[in-house]
């Protein structure tokens, strides 16, 4: 539920002052306000980068999260071939070496099958 006493584009700084917990051991990080006070700041969850520093400072910075804009051309077994935002072509393929096939002829024959599929995806176009 996003917090009303806000609106879009107000930029708000505040300064609370709490309790830090840090776990090294599962890369915790956590804070608790001395006094919190509900609706005093926006709530959010993102994306972004941590850093902490040896004298236990520790800042965060959010990312936009880029979600992929590719358009699916042909689903494989270990992959996908697909046209990507920028209007190029891309086949990805994965095989786990744990999964008792010869990788090697597994990408040679997906990749064929990729291959027929873009050929005819590119006729239709």
């Amino acid at each position: 539920m996003e917090n009303k006493n806000f609106s879009a584009n107000e930029v708000k700084e505040v300064s609370l002052q709490g309790c830090a917990f840090i776990n090294e051991s599962i890369n915790l990080f956590s804070f608790a306000p001395d006094d919190p006070v509900p609706g005093q700041v926006r709530r959010f969850r993102s994306y972004g980068t941590a850093q902490q520093m040896t004298d236990g400072t520790f800042d965060f910075v959010a990312h936009p999260r880029i979600r992929a804009n590719s358009l699916l051309i042909k689903k494989l077994a270990h992959g996908r071939a697909s046209e990507t935002r920028d209007g190029a072509i891309q086949l990805t393929l994965k095989v786990f070496k744990t999964e008792g096939v010869n990788i090697s002829e597994t990408i040679l024959k997906e990749a064929v099958v990729a291959a027929k599929a873009i050929r005819e995806y590119q006729l239709k176009r």
